[in-house]
């Protein structure tokens, strides 16, 4: 665990996905600024949630992904051959980057939109903004579990990337057009959740239960994660 936190620390990745993230709310606040914060919740959307959830899938390919793109996995198993242990606190390190990250966001985030919203007829509510902090939290923890185990089913830094972006962008979006099932798939199941949790204005129009959707949320998160570990332990390097 200890040698996962330092790679988390002191490697750059991280603090350039970061850095995008900063950048991102501070241009949605500069914009909230110039031309109001309008009606559409576009700010906490456009300047917090996606940035975050970008930057999840990145953190989540990262910590799983970086040994094999840089062909170091071999060293780094015979310094831990434990892999089931080093499974579990890749897993760990994701979920601590992503909370810190999503935490700092959403609290600059409520500074500089409440700041940026003054003297507009409408405002961005620090209420509100931190329950759309809260909502992608709950997704962004997800989405990293998602991406890690992409990346060590590809066994591939790029290859994860690829296919993370290409599965939450493409597949699974292909996946919710099936009748009858589509509603039960990733974004559909994980989209109710954050609506519900982010409050008025952000329905996302799913059509089953909150109790549902968060089962479905843990049940896709958990599938993945299996089928990653069972190939990490059972793999060659």
């Amino acid at each position: 665990m200890r040698s996962e936190m330092r790679k988390l620390i002191y490697l750059p990745t991280p603090r350039w996905t970061l850095a995008f993230v900063g950048a991102a709310v501070t241009i949605a606040a500069i914009v909230v600024a110039i031309t109001g914060p309008g009606e559409d919740n576009l700010a906490p959307t456009f300047g917090l949630t996606v940035p975050t959830w970008i930057a999840s899938v990145v953190i989540g390919v990262w910590v799983a992904g970086m040994e094999y793109g840089q062909k170091t996995m071999s060293r780094t198993l015979n310094r831990n051959p434990d892999r089931i242990r080093l499974f579990a606190d890749k897993i760990a390190v994701g979920l601590i980057a992503v909370t810190v990250m999503t935490a700092v966001a959403t609290i600059v985030g409520t500074l500089l939109f409440g700041l940026a919203s003054t003297g507009h007829d409408l405002t961005v509510p620090a209420s509100e903004v931190l329950r759309v902090g809260f909502a992608g939290l709950a997704i962004n923890l997800a989405v990293v579990i998602i991406s890690m185990s992409l990346a060590l089913l590809t066994r591939s830094m790029a290859g994860g990337i690829a296919v993370a972006f290409g599965f939450f962008f493409v597949i699974d979006s292909l996946l919710t057009e099936i009748p009858k099932v589509g509603k039960y798939m990733f974004s559909p199941v994980a989209n109710v959740v954050s609506s519900r949790i982010s409050g008025p204005g952000y329905e996302s129009g799913g059509e089953i239960a909150l109790g549902l959707a968060v089962m479905l949320t843990v049940a896709w998160v958990a599938a993945f994660a299996l089928a990653a570990g069972a190939r990490f332990v059972r793999s060659d390097a």
